[in-house]
């Protein structure tokens, strides 16, 4: 477009001064013409002009046409030897995003396996132990870069947190960065999409609105980054997909094979409004974790998911049931029974957010975890036979990348006939978003 409006000015250019230049020398030798042969003379000399001129454009012309026919080509130009090679930034679409996030909680019992987020309340005289933390994991970094390939938009996206760890002693202050998210995107205009990479988990999409890192681990909320396959098709207000999923394998001990086969049907907008969902997904495994000599058992997941707004009001949550529903979705421990064969379960969380103003919201939400009490019997850090948390919290927007928050959150965790123990964080929060 822009070279063909550039062509379209030089023509119109060449033509005004073609004209002026006509007229001017028009003007000039009519005034200066003392007799016919004189006026005769300057006739043959523009008719000549004008023939040179005529056959330049045409030459012109034929060029522009020329450029104009020619296909664009996005393949990268040689280097000549001495010369720098074009920048990344002028040949992908390119940008970086992150966050600074620092935390400050107070716990009033001491919660398990996670330490900078919530998940179970500890069992045994441990319930009681109260303590601060000052935590900056949750500060991130990304980057996104996209490009066209004939009728393909491909997409790239890496993004990193400081959530890594090299335990046991997780080397105190000196934090380790792991990688949330790696995953290429290729896209079409019939939308059609296919991921390659990790990315968060394809069924059960939503994520409650809570300060605290752990978005309900334990509590409710399905979710986790896994590698995996996934293809999407756009319908209308539908969008289906499928998918394989699997955690990467961290030994060849374990005789771990079938990944998790996903589906998932979503209807967004439409007579529900813009911004509004409902899906329902599912999944299916038939594997094992174990090592030499493991059985492999059916795994099954079904979940359903919504999300409405109206006005300031926001409401979003999940429902889901299953079995044998482990670590590809943050339930450590929690997929098997004693003896052996997939653990049953069901849960859920629903929370509800109200905007203020442009700077304020206010949210409270709730959610629980409810393994079947017949499948779990032994108890540890992560293994219980319900657990609950009730949140609320608030965002205040002091400009518009930094903003401050605070939240309470109550939980409560059941082990059987050990009883309930319970506890409190408290955490004040500044994040500035770039």
């Amino acid at each position: 477009m822009e070279r063909k409006f550039t062509f379209s000015i030089s023509k119109g250019v060449i033509a005004f001064f073609t004209v002026t230049a006509l007229c001017l020398f028009s003007w000039a030798g009519t005034v200066n013409a003392e007799s016919a042969a004189d006026l005769k003379a300057q006739l043959s000399t523009m008719q000549k002009q004008m023939m040179e001129m005529q056959k330049n454009m045409r030459a012109l012309q034929q060029r522009i046409q020329e450029l104009e026919a020619k296909p664009a080509t996005t393949a990268a130009t040689p280097v000549a030897a001495g010369e720098t090679a074009p920048s990344v930034w002028t040949r992908y679409n390119m940008k970086l995003y992150g966050k600074i996030k620092f935390d400050m909680n107070y716990d009033t019992s001491e919660f398990t396996k996670y330490n900078d987020f919530v998940g179970a309340v500890a069992s045994g005289s441990e319930t009681k132990n109260d303590s601060t933390n000052f935590n900056p994991r949750d500060t991130r970094f990304g980057f996104v870069a996209s490009h066209s390939f004939n009728d393909w938009l491909v997409k790239g996206r890496f993004e990193m947190d400081f959530y890594g760890s090299n335990a046991p002693g997780e080397n105190g202050d000196n934090l380790i960065p792991r990688m949330r998210l790696g995953y290429i995107d290729l896209s079409n205009q019939s939308g059609t999409s296919i991921r390659v990479g990790q990315d968060w988990i394809p069924v059960a999409q939503l994520n409650p609105s809570t300060v605290d890192f752990g978005i309900l681990t334990a509590a409710g909320n399905l979710w986790w980054r896994v590698p995996q396959v996934t293809v999407r098709q756009k319908l209308g207000d539908f969008e289906v997909l499928g998918s394989l999923m699997k955690h990467r394998r961290t030994s060849t001990e374990n005789e771990d094979r079938m990944p998790w086969v996903l589906a998932r049907v979503a209807y967004n907008g439409g007579i529900l409004g813009k911004g509004n969902m409902l899906a329902l997904g599912g999944g299916y495994r038939h594997a094992d974790y174990n090592t030499d000599s493991s059985e492999n058992t059916d795994r099954w997941l079904v979940a359903a998911e919504a999300k409405y707004g109206i006005g300031p009001v926001l409401a979003k949550g999940e429902l889901w049931t299953g079995q044998g529903i482990g670590r590809n979705f943050l339930r450590y421990d929690l997929d098997m029974a004693d003896d052996g064969s997939p653990a049953s379960a069901y849960g859920g969380w629903f929370d509800l957010t109200y905007r203020l103003d442009t700077k304020t919201t206010f949210t409270a939400g709730y959610g629980f975890d409810n393994p079947d009490n017949d499948d779990i019997k032994t108890y540890n850090d992560r293994r219980f036979t319900r657990n609950e948390q009730y949140f609320v919290n608030t965002w205040y927007s002091l400009c518009k990348p930094l903003k401050v928050g605070a939240e309470w959150i109550h939980i409560e965790t059941e082990r059987g006939n050990e009883g309930v123990n319970a506890g409190n964080r408290y955490t004040v929060s500044m994040q500035y978003l770039f």
